[in-house]
């Protein structure tokens, strides 16, 4: 059992607030708060969590935990997306009290997602505290309006500089101009009410790649750290892929993931595929793929079963995947991938020899990588084995991953508790 120094004697902060939409572990970033939330109560680090939904699943008595009981943006009807979605008051009121009420210069604040529940309004909470307040980007909402420097339209990555007059008249929102100009309206929202557009201490990147397009976008470079995500194969001990036979697709079935490119490049390809996942192209991808399994949404327990039993796992996402959490586990089970060559670690694990990097958006390229791996047991034992040894040079374990983020709290909280230090010299 690993034992951790008390922190309070390492010159840390004195406790961590975390801020999300949602409180349990649906996935991607709500997952990763809870592992963040056990890996600080493990080293005693004091941790504040707000949530932005009612907290039904969450059940830790280690940690004071707030719920703000709101609703997810595609539970409200239209007008209260529109308003309470532009900005959620009752939060912003929680908050606020909150750190008027509790806050110390060891405290650090740390928001992961506010794009669902939370609102701009979080910002505006935060502002008072902005040189001990980090976030994390999960996604690129704090910067482009629709969260992904992609053009929803023309299924091609933007390159305009969010809010230029070039953004403002693109249409590149999954739903509709009038939505995209919603959505621009609430980034600059977001940044009126932080008081500039990167007016904090720094923001965690999921992985290094997406710097250019923060950048791009007008981030301080000097502000953006990056710190991989951590990894925990489902499959502990290594899938004999190369015994196996058919293509597991696991994540959201949506546009921008590619359920329906890995529909039609296994029925072309005359392959077996197994969905995991659950999302609005469900009924596209039963109509693309007839012979296509469809298991809906499972736990770990039942992804481990899904690719224990697969030959290749497709991440062929339209957008440039900032991580690819689910290509990873498999590839840490021992199922080789094929990924979309925009993901940023396609390039990784294609040279790391972990699986394929192809433009999934061309059926016939991906189809022929499908079906030309699959047929090859030599090949697909060599990626399994390559990637259940070395999938770590990709990404952190839990431990790893936590011990890193706290790095970054401990420096803003020194650096914080200088700046009080040299205040309080010139005051007196």
């Amino acid at each position: 059992m690993v034992r951790y120094e008390p922190f309070e004697t390492r010159r840390g902060p004195e406790r961590v607030v975390l801020f999300h939409d949602f409180s349990q572990a649906l996935g991607g970033a709500s997952y990763l708060v809870q592992v963040l939330i056990g890996q600080l109560r493990a080293r005693g680090i004091p941790v504040t969590f707000f949530s932005g939904d009612d907290g039904a699943h969450f059940h830790r008595e280690d940690v004071e935990f707030i719920a703000l009981h709101g609703q997810s943006l595609l539970d409200r009807s239209k007008l209260g997306a529109a308003t309470v979605g532009l900005y959620n008051h009752s939060a912003y009121a929680v908050i606020r009290d909150w750190i008027g009420r509790n806050d110390t210069p060891g405290t650090v604040y740390h928001l992961h997602g506010w794009s669902k529940i939370l609102t701009p309004a979080v910002f505006g909470a935060l502002r008072a505290v902005g040189e001990r307040t980090i976030l994390h980007g999960h996604d690129y909402f704090n910067c482009c309006p629709n969260g992904a420097f992609f053009n929803y339209v023309t299924e091609r990555d933007c390159r305009l500089e969010p809010l230029s007059g070039a953004c403002l008249r693109s249409q590149c929102d999954k739903s509709s101009y009038a939505e995209k100009l919603w959505r621009a309206g609430r980034e600059g929202l977001r940044r009126a009410l932080l008081g500039g557009l990167a007016n904090i201490e720094r923001m965690l990147l999921i992985h290094p790649g997406q710097a250019g397009a923060f950048v791009a976008g007008q981030w301080p470079a000097d502000k953006l750290f990056a710190v991989r995500n951590p990894v925990t194969p489902p499959c502990a001990e290594r899938v004999r892929a190369e015994d196996n036979k058919g293509i597991v697709f696991i994540g959201r079935i949506s546009p921008e993931k590619g359920a329906d490119l890995a529909a039609r490049a296994a029925a072309a390809a005359g392959l077996p595929i197994t969905f995991v996942g659950e999302g609005i192209e469900e009924k596209r991808v039963r109509r693309l793929n007839p012979d296509a399994v469809l298991l809906g949404r499972l736990d770990r327990a039942g992804v481990a079963r899904a690719l224990s039993g697969t030959r290749l796992a497709v991440m062929p996402s339209r957008w440039s995947e900032p991580f690819g959490l689910v290509a990873l586990e498999a590839i840490g089970s021992g199922v080789p991938v094929i990924v979309s060559d925009r993901a940023l670690v396609a390039e990784e694990i294609a040279r790391a020899g972990f699986g394929l990097a192809v433009d999934t958006a061309d059926i016939a390229a991906f189809t022929s990588a499908m079906a030309e791996l699959h047929a090859d047991d030599a090949r697909v034992a060599a990626m399994s084995m390559a990637g259940h040894v070395g999938y770590r040079q990709l990404c952190h374990d839990e431990g790893s991953w936590t011990d890193e983020i706290v790095d970054h709290y401990r420096s803003v909280a020194m650096a914080a508790r200088g700046m009080a230090a040299a205040c309080h010299r010139e005051k007196t």
